[in-house]
């Protein structure tokens, strides 16, 4: 009887120790959230898996090895009084590498004296003791990929009328946002108490001495309902900020603190100024913006590449984008929020590209490669070492995807001729592609050309007229690779016309100006008569306008400009017709074909594209002659041959005195004439 008094009395002292248990016999979680377990709310919630499964001997399955959880944990507030003891029956698949741990209050309970205890891949219990009141967090981590089991869950703990208060938190550390916070609760259970009343208490950072620092930012109180405590906090305007608190409870069986609740608050951060584009080379006259959300914005520029002074100091106010120059520039910015925190100061430094004239026009040599076009005005590449000196003027070397030549212009490309070879080997169809841009950042596609053939084949290429009005920019650029490709010339806004001998027919698909050239002369056929063609000077072609070309120095190229074909010259009357882009059928005597300075009467048969013959029926005159109108001094008059009057000596274009002038084309009185 002795014996079970004191058990009676100790009992009602100090509680009972009980155990709680429970033992999974099939799924019960098949996704993350709360289950109840023998009549007690826990929480799963886990990082990376998403499988859920039952073992008969392992117990409940969390993750798989294709869906793992790398981290997991069982959570419940739903057991009252001091706990002793957790003792979990885990184990994971095989090989897994990964350990379990138990806290209560946020206090580690230890198994073997140690926080974690690592899983193997057979079932085990371990159990984990101390002692604490509150929250139960049973957590899994690995760093392998295997499925993680739960076999059963027991929990030893002390209760009774006798045990001492306690008051446990779901939660003691809050890291809260520089924004506004709504109101926010943390669980708050309270152990052996009835008939309490709960408050807050604001502490120093050492838990013990009443605060006397500014906490009025956090309002903090005991829900009327819940008894949880709820918190909202103000945004902040300036440096972080940390509370401190306990919740203090007072009831029949006396009071209670909890464990100190820390709250900090983030600093309030300005966000720096970001400048789009950023730092590096572009085309001059880009345009350099600065942004910062909702705050204001200060610079410094220095455009001799210096570094500009601290924008806090003396600056300007940001207020539109910063045209970019030629040569270096570089910007410090900062920014400042309406209550006058500042960012970060940030420096950019930016390259301007000076702009290259139209047209343009490069071609390698044996002394001039890629470093010689990058030397150029407007030009950026990325091409790496040249082809050998020997194979100009197929110079620069295209070999890799995504290689590129860009040529930054003062003005609307026309169009981009240029042209390549293949190196090693045959090609499948590697790939250069022209593209257009108006900043020269974006660019967009024109047209796409495929090199494909044997080793050393030459290839000539020119786009045709597809430019935005607003682009300045053009990229040649390797869109796909199957064999290296050498690029030799490179014209933008021009044709590279090199003729064979002194005088050519040209057709073009582009309006050409040939105003100005040196080396080289345009015309169309205008009058003829007596076995003679007047040859009439044009300098600025619409496309399509079959031509003759003197040159001064045949064999040596002559880039002609390319232009938008605004206020062309008059070619009306022009008497040379042809195809740019297609062979022409030519019927026996239904024209003449230029040769060696003469024209001749064709012979049935096609002209390739891009030439010109004389589209006139064939008279009985077997050859023409042409007779260029910018070498004689006077212009020309045409009369009826009834109203001529010869006062003076008449001769025909050869220089041959002529006593009885018929039709056609003589100097008569000193000027040029066309007796109809």
């Amino acid at each position: 009887m002795m014996l079970l008094l004191c058990a009676l009395v100790a009992g009602s002292l100090y509680g009972w120790a009980t155990d709680y248990s429970y033992t999974f016999t099939s799924t019960v979680w098949s996704a993350a959230g709360a289950q109840t377990l023998n009549g007690v709310s826990w929480t799963m919630a886990g990082t990376g898996g998403s499988y859920f499964g039952y073992d008969g001997t392992k117990g409940q399955q969390f993750g798989s090895g294709s869906k793992p959880y790398s981290a997991l944990s069982l959570t419940t507030s739903g057991i009252s009084g001091t706990i002793t003891s957790v003792a979990v029956n885990t184990s994971g698949a095989s090989s897994i590498s990964g350990t379990v741990a138990v806290s209560v209050d946020g206090n580690d309970f230890e198994c073997d004296s140690k926080t974690t205890a690592s899983l193997t891949s057979s079932a085990a219990s371990y159990t984990f003791t101390g002692s604490a009141s509150g929250n139960i967090v049973i957590s899994w981590a690995q760093t392998s990929s295997k499925a993680i089991y739960v076999k059963s869950i027991t929990v030893t703990y002390s209760t009774g009328s006798g045990s001492d208060p306690s008051i446990s938190l779901g939660e003691t550390t809050v890291n809260a946002t520089e924004a506004a916070v709504s109101t926010t609760s943390i669980d708050v259970t309270y152990n052996n108490l009835t008939n309490y009343d709960a408050d807050v208490i604001f502490y120093e950072s050492d838990g013990t001495t009443y605060a006397t620092y500014d906490h009025s930012w956090l309002t903090a109180e005991i829900n009327a309902s819940t008894k949880n405590l709820d918190y909202t906090i103000t945004a902040n305007t300036g440096a972080a900020r940390t509370a401190y608190l306990r919740v203090y409870a007072v009831g029949d069986e006396g009071d209670a603190e909890s464990s100190l609740i820390t709250i900090t608050q983030a600093k309030k951060s300005v966000a720096s100024p970001e400048f789009n584009p950023d730092g590096g080379s572009y085309m001059q006259g880009t345009n350099i913006t600065i942004s910062s959300a909702g705050n204001t914005i200060y610079y410094n520029i220095k455009t001799d590449g210096s570094t500009p002074g601290d924008p806090t100091d003396a600056s300007t106010e940001y207020t539109g984008p910063i045209a970019l120059g030629s040569g270096t520039t570089k910007i410090k910015a900062i920014a400042y929020d309406t209550y006058g925190n500042a960012s970060s100061v940030v420096t950019r430094t930016y390259t301007g590209i000076a702009l290259a004239s139209l047209p343009f026009s490069w071609t390698g040599t044996s002394s001039a490669g890629k470093d010689d076009l990058a030397e150029q005005t407007g030009v950026a590449l990325s091409l790496g070492s040249d082809y050998a000196a020997s194979n100009a003027p197929y110079r620069l070397k295209f070999d890799g995807t995504s290689k590129y030549v860009i040529i930054y212009t003062d003005e609307k490309p026309e169009n981009v001729y240029f042209t390549a070879k293949l190196f090693n080997a045959a090609s499948t169809g590697s790939k250069i592609k022209v593209q257009g841009s108006a900043d020269g950042i974006t660019f967009t596609d024109i047209e796409e050309f495929t090199i494909k053939g044997a080793a050393n084949a030459t290839f000539e290429f020119s786009t045709s007229n597809a430019f935005a009005t607003t682009h300045r920019a053009v990229k040649l650029v390797m869109s796909s690779k199957d064999q290296n490709v050498a690029v030799g010339t490179i014209c933008v806004s021009c044709i590279p016309i090199s003729p064979a001998k002194t005088y050519t027919t040209l057709t073009s698909a582009y309006a050409l100006d040939f105003t100005g050239l040196a080396g080289l002369k345009a015309y169309i056929a205008t009058e003829v008569s007596e076995g003679n063609v007047l040859m009439t000077q044009v300098n600025k072609v619409p496309a399509n306008t079959g031509l003759v070309l003197k040159a001064t120095t045949p064999g040596s190229a002559v880039n002609v400009p390319v232009f938008d074909g605004t206020s062309p010259d008059d070619v009306s009357g022009n008497k040379m017709a042809g195809s740019a882009t297609a062979t022409t059928a030519v019927a026996e005597n239904a024209g003449y074909i230029l040769s060696d300075g003469f024209f001749q009467p064709a012979s049935a048969g096609t002209l390739p594209a891009g030439k010109a013959y004389l589209n006139i029926a064939v008279s009985s005159a077997r050859s023409l002659n042409m007779i260029f109108d910018d070498e004689m001094t006077t212009g020309i008059e045409n009369i009826e041959h009834g109203s001529l009057n010869i006062e003076h000596s008449v001769y025909d274009l050869q220089g041959r005195r002529v006593s009885k002038p018929t039709k056609g084309l003589y100097i008569v009185n000193g000027r040029k004439v066309v007796i109809k």
